[in-house]
């Protein structure tokens, strides 16, 4: 009868962890690119001159293609980061890849080769 009872508050604290989780997981369903502030960043950086192209990926993430000049790009990153506060974008990674090169062995990632990045605070 013991076993029978711990399984019965078992259950139940299981379906209590789930209903909480569930709540948890549909608080914001928001995607990034629909979000004004990011709508407004993405615009003013897709104007910026260097940049080739500019989305911003599910993960929330900025990914900025440039052309590589040999140079770290970590300090645009940073600028790229002032653009998106001002905008009250919720997007809070830039990455700055090398255009056209979505597909060399070197790539960070689907995106290219990774020439900067900042974590936006």
């Amino acid at each position: 009868m013991k076993t029978k009872k711990m399984t019965v508050h078992f259950l139940s604290a299981l379906a209590v962890a789930f209903f909480i989780f569930i709540a948890i997981a549909s608080g914001n369903s928001e995607k990034p690119v629909e979000n004004e502030g990011n709508k407004k960043a993405l615009e003013a950086i897709r104007k910026e001159p260097k940049v080739l192209e500019a989305i911003i990926t599910d993960a929330n993430v900025l990914y900025v293609s440039v052309k590589s000049d040999g140079t770290k790009r970590n300090g645009y990153a940073i600028y790229l980061c002032q653009i998106l506060r001002e905008n009250n974008a919720s997007c809070k990674w830039v990455k700055v890849v090398e255009a056209g090169t979505t597909n060399h062995p070197k790539a960070d990632n689907a995106y290219g080769i990774l020439l900067g990045e900042s974590k936006c605070d």
